[in-house]
């Protein structure tokens, strides 16, 4: 800087040093002027202020301040505290400006001395220089909401609702200001200020805000400029659409996450389902033995599940205690999983846990009572008269020989005096219940604002539609969060405990089969061990060949009813702890860990009366009674480090960056050893077996991986029209081969926020238009952990010279590497008439590389196969999604709101391996009842081949087969499979409605799936490939080929020959189901808080799997039944 040499003093002569001690006199009476109360006018001109706050507390604004100015605050903090939170806005403004507008509203003032500021309650003001209003914030069903911002129109003088929605503001003298209310997720009101004390004002939720944020398990983005397909799921909406479990109510939303149906385990609580986000990415070819774990509950197209940062199995999952969720956000393409890795081809399912709200002490509980009755509408079995008119038919007691025949009708005239004696057992009745269960939460939150705190309690008992089968899971967390200045430390203590109990009843289709006629205790009321002893049965209807057949049925309920044991249960310990520095308001780093401990234990006893051992004979008679005991035991550690830099730069230009590593580890183990020889039948430990498994040997399995990766991920947006994302990873995992270890995954996507636009600045019609459109890669390694290396196997107790012997089991692959996914995604968003109505769309093209898969090797090799990557497999479709408000009348609290969501995909197989080739060939020579599943270049990986039917030939009652050449025959050849349709709809989705009138609300949801095919299988067992001596479905007696010139839709009633995989049975395939119906009152806060010191309450009703319409009669529930779910849901908070 130039110096101004007139400024500067001579200081060599004499009158240089007179106007030094001049200067020096103007100085001390200026410093003693300041002192003496001049405000600190002066003084305080030096400083401006920057401040950007919503909602935060008057100490940290203070300490804002202090940080910006050096100047240090003196007050009192209880008189502080009471005043609540805040908003402040400044932008390079006076301190005293800012001060001024920040305190008198509130009724303090300061006072300015040297590098202090003294803050304390203003003097009572002359009346008329002062208004102080009054007021009241509830939400729409009456229950208060606290942080309410109650702020004068056109200035930064403001408050916030306290926790019990009250507020209290100071207006300018001689005004008649226009107060505006705005909360987060509802619709911001004002309301003109007429001279009244108090004003009372009721918000409403904005659908269009309540997804404002996208969290993404790593960074947390901004709604409007993401580029990610995206389903983002609250805890009120988990609330509205069922009370059975997580995994059913996020499908209940959003069908793209689709869990598979499986007609065998029905609603077995202790069985895990199976789970797709868009297709199948993965082809399903198992590795055998040691380079498998069938204990594993992922599959290779399951979805990733991250809470809080940190990945979590199925199973945890399913028993997640809803309470506990904030809310729950899908990422579906690319964009949205790339920064996953190798995790993320499969989609990835992020929940959020609820975090305390500073405040008073806050108590929540939520208690339900649940209901599983067994649906059994799908069986159509035969009766007692039925089933022996339809043994007569098939000629179950016809014989060439007279004297073998008269014993076949001695056993029939025995059967129908039971029959005529009215014995008709209804078998399915034996095994299931009515089960009763119940659920509760409990969870407790409050604290101060540097320090807040939460614990949740929650115990769920599942009791199962079959007798003895519950699962029961208690789960109970900790959360602490104390904030120092700008550092945050949070940890997260979570315990969970389940214990599940299979039924004694065993399989639900051993029910099934027991004929009516028969009946399980005698007529003293005796439990009969046996059915039928020793029946013999000649050939079917004269036929020799077949030879003499000696039946034994065994009463199913006399094991049902024996002593046994069949649970399993795992504890798990998980812990995460985060710190989070706010190095400046736009730049924060933070670090987090999380450490998880599992333990697993199975027991399963026979008791050694069960049938199963009446073979035994001489020296096995010893060998009776059955122990199975496993353990196991997981450990995992996972650790990030991220920095995030969000800045807007002259109100136009807004960056974001985000920079993050991560390092992992997975060790598991389980051991399982069975013993024999425990006499007495109530012994079920397993200390008291004498022996080991007969030519058995202990097994186990064990496991260890780590993977590592570093994310970069990057967000422009301009003047909020334009917007760009970028995402890349690098992800390395031990997995795979050491030349392949590592791998780069990345994305890039661009969006449009149209109504952003000054052309659309005066639409009244459109409000919300975005256009989106995102490619990248992902990756998988949804496998076991040692694919990639040779291993061996012990030959058994074979010993030679004192050594064990070993053989090759698998070959390693050095190269194995990553499985990719490859997807292009374009959507568009779309906001009508204020809300009213939302329409998203997305299309997606999703193709997976390097497909990992077995190769077949030649015999001479000593193994079959080794693991590699071959194939291309192609996943296409779209997702729609539309709601509509009909009544939204904010007065009259009276809404009704209409929606649906529609899916499509096409799945299609572009490359496959040759070991694939030779793998297709050798399914086309199998001669089985259930079609083949091939993978042929072409054809979806879900293609069903099957030998063309022409149908049931009306002369003899023999199918008609069509062969490749166009020529007819009766004999089936499994060179003839053609494809014959795709095992997955064209079209399928959920449509809802949604009714409240005050507290009143009422929700349903309906699911449907069109145009698909399905092989009925259980149709071929229950109706053809059956045994005459059992149970069956009623077609098999009506509906079968009796007589020459019949038109039937199955074969001879007397043609017992198997039937193969024919066309007769893949079937159109068309569903509607009710998923789910709810009703439920909201009883209004006011009365409850005054009487009752509750502040909120609810009781809710719902169905689910009501019913379901389909175009296929198949037998639903095989080993277990399906069950309708009736439940009743009570929420208090106080």
């Amino acid at each position: 800087m130039k110096k101004n040499n007139r400024l500067l003093p001579d200081w060599k002569d004499s009158g240089g040093l007179q106007q030094v001690s001049r200067m020096m006199k103007c100085v001390l009476f200026f410093m003693l002027t300041l002192v003496c109360g001049v405000e600190g006018k002066v003084y305080s001109q030096q400083y401006t202020l920057d401040l950007h706050l919503k909602q935060t507390s008057l100490e940290e604004v203070f300490n804002r301040i202090e940080a910006q100015t050096g100047l240090k605050f003196l007050y009192n903090t209880l008189l502080i505290d009471s005043k609540g939170k805040v908003d402040v806005e400044a932008r390079q403004e006076d301190i005293r400006k800012v001060l001024a507008e920040l305190l008198n509203p509130l009724g303090l003032t300061y006072i300015l001395n040297s590098n202090h500021i003294v803050v304390k309650q203003a003097d009572a003001a002359a009346p008329q220089e002062k208004t102080v209003i009054k007021g009241k914030v509830t939400d729409s069903k009456g229950s208060p909401l606290p942080g309410v911002t109650v702020r004068i129109k056109g200035t930064n003088i403001g408050v916030v609702s306290d926790n019990d929605g009250h507020y209290e503001l100071t207006l300018p003298a001689g005004t008649d200001p226009t107060l505006i209310f705005s909360f987060v997720g509802m619709l911001s009101q004002e309301a003109k200020y007429t001279g009244q004390r108090e004003l009372n004002i009721t918000l409403h939720e904005n659908i269009s805000e309540m997804e404002e944020v996208v969290v993404t398990g790593i960074f947390t983005k901004a709604k409007e400029s993401y580029t990610g397909a995206v389903t983002t799921i609250t805890s009120k909406d988990l609330q509205r659409v069922g009370n059975r479990n997580i995994l059913s109510s996020i499908r209940n939303i959003d069908p793209s996450f689709n869990i598979i149906e499986d007609i065998n385990i029905g609603s077995d609580p202790n069985r895990m389902p199976n789970i797709t986000v868009r297709g199948n990415s993965s082809l399903n070819v198992n590795v055998r033995d040691l380079q498998s774990d069938s204990r594993s509950q992922s599959t290779a197209n399951l979805p990733l599940f991250i809470m809080d940062g940190f990945e979590i199995s199925l199973e945890r999952m399913n028993d997640l205690d809803e309470n506990q969720v904030e809310n729950i956000t899908l990422l579906k393409d690319a964009s949205a999983t790339a920064m996953y890795g190798t995790r993320g081809a499969n989609g990835v399912v992020v929940i959020t846990t609820k975090k305390p709200e500073a405040g008073k002490l806050q108590i929540t509980y939520k208690g339900s009572l649940n209901i599983e009755a067994p649906d059994l509408t799908s069986y159509d079995l035969m009766d007692a008269r039925e089933k022996l008119a339809y043994e007569k038919a098939a000629g179950l007691y016809e014989y060439v020989r007279a004297d073998n025949e008269q014993d076949l009708i001695e056993l029939y005239n025995a059967r129908l005096k039971e029959v005529e004696r009215g014995v008709n057992t209804y078998w399915l009745k034996y095994p299931v219940r009515t089960g009763v269960g119940h659920r509760h939460s409990l969870r407790l939150e409050g604290g101060r604002e540097e320090f807040r705190y939460a614990a949740g309690l929650s115990y769920n008992n599942v009791a199962g539609a079959m007798k003895g089968s519950e699962r029961n899971t208690f789960n109970g967390n900790m959360f602490l969060s104390y904030k120092l200045n700008n550092i945050t430390f949070q940890n997260d203590l979570q315990v969970s405990f389940n214990k599940s109990k299979n039924s004694p009843y065993g399989t639900f289709s051993d029910f099934a089969k027991v004929n009516a006629y028969w009946k399980p205790y005698d007529d003293e009321g005796n439990l009969l061990k046996k059915l039928e002893d020793d029946v013999t049965y000649m050939g079917l209807y004269g036929n020799v060949s077949a030879g003499r057949h000696i039946n034994n049925v065994y009463n199913p309920l006399y094991n049902a009813l024996l002593p046994s044991l069949d649970e399993s249960k795992y504890t798990q310990i998980q812990n995460n702890f985060a710190i989070e520095w706010y190095i400046l308001p736009e730049l924060f780093v933070r670090g987090r860990v999380g450490i998880t401990s599992q333990t697993n234990r199975e027991d399963k006893y026979i008791s050694s009366k069960h049938t199963m051992f009446d073979e035994y004979t001489g020296d096995d008679i010893g060998r009776k009674g059955k122990y199975t005991y496993g353990s196991g035991e997981k450990f995992s550690y996972e650790a990030e480090f991220a920095l995030n830099y969000s800045k807007v730069f002259a109100e136009k230009h807004q960056l974001y960056t985000g920079l993050s590593y991560n390092f992992a580890e997975d060790k598991n183990e389980f051991y399982e050893i069975t013993a024999e020889g425990i006499s007495n039948a109530n012994m079920d430990f397993l200390g008291l077996a004498t022996l080991y498994e007969q030519n058995g040997r202990p097994y186990g399995t064990e496991g260890i991986s780590r993977r590592i990766g570093g994310i970069l991920n990057a967000n422009y947006t301009y003047d909020r029209r334009y917007f760009i994302d970028l995402s890349g990873k690098l992800d390395g995992a031990s997995k795979f081969g050491s030349e392949n270890r590592f791998a780069p995954f990345w994305s890039v996507g661009a969006g449009w926020n149209i109504h952003n636009e000054a052309f659309m600045g005066n639409n009244k019609v459109l409000n919300t238009a975005r256009l989106r459109v995102s490619y990248g890669t992902s990756g998988s390694q949804a496998f076991d952990a040692y694919q990639a290396m040779t291993t061996f196997k012990a030959y058994g107790n074979n010993v030679y010279n004192h050594w064990y012997g070993v053989y090759l089991m698998a070959l390693g692959n050095d190269e194995l590497g990553w499985q990719t996914t490859r997807q292009l995604n374009v959507g568009m968003e779309l906001e009508l008439f204020q809300g009213r109505v939302r329409l998203n769309a997305d299309v997606y093209n999703k193709v997976t590389d390097d497909l990992l898969s077995d190769i077949t090797l030649p015999s001479s090799a000593g193994f079959d196969t080794y693991k590699a990557n071959v194939g291309q497999l192609v996943n296409r479709g779209i997702e729609l999604n539309l709601n509509a408000y009909l009544i939204r009348n904010t007065e009259r609290e009276l809404f009704w709101s209409i929606g649906g969501t529609l899916a499509r995909n096409k799945n299609e197989i572009k490359k496959i391996s040759n070991s694939l080739q030779f793998l297709n060939e050798t399914l086309l020579d199998e001669d089985s009842s259930n079609p083949s599943f091939l993978y042929e270049e072409g054809q979806s990986i879900n293609t069903i081949f099957v030998v063309p039917s022409l149908g049931i030939d009306p002369s003899n009652g023999k199918e008609i087969f069509l062969k490749r050449d166009g020529t007819h025959t009766y004999v089936w050849d499994a060179k003839d499979k053609i494809p014959f349709g795709v095992e997955e709809p064209k079209i399928w989705g959920n449509l809802n409605t949604m009714l409240r009138w005050k507290g009143l609300s009422f929700n349903a949801i309906f699911s449907y799936r069109y145009g698909g095919q399905m092989y009925n299988y259980t149709l071929v067992d229950k109706v053809e490939n059956i045994i005459p001596y059992e149970n069956a479905d009623s077609r098999a007696y009506y509906n079968r080929w009796k007589t020459p010139g019949e038109h039937a839709l199955y074969k001879s009633v007397r043609d017992f020959s198997e039937t193969k995989a024919s066309s007769r049975f893949v079937m159109d395939e068309n569903t509607l189901e009710c998923r789910s119906l709810s009703l439920g009152y909201e009883w209004q806060a006011e009365w409850l808080k005054r009487n009752l010191n509750i502040s909120y309450l609810s009781l809710t009703g719902f169905m689910e799997d009501v019913f379901r319409i389909s175009t296929i009669k198949q037998e639903r529930g095989l080993s277990y039944p399906f069950a309708r779910k009736f439940s009743l849901s009570l929420l208090v908070r106080f």
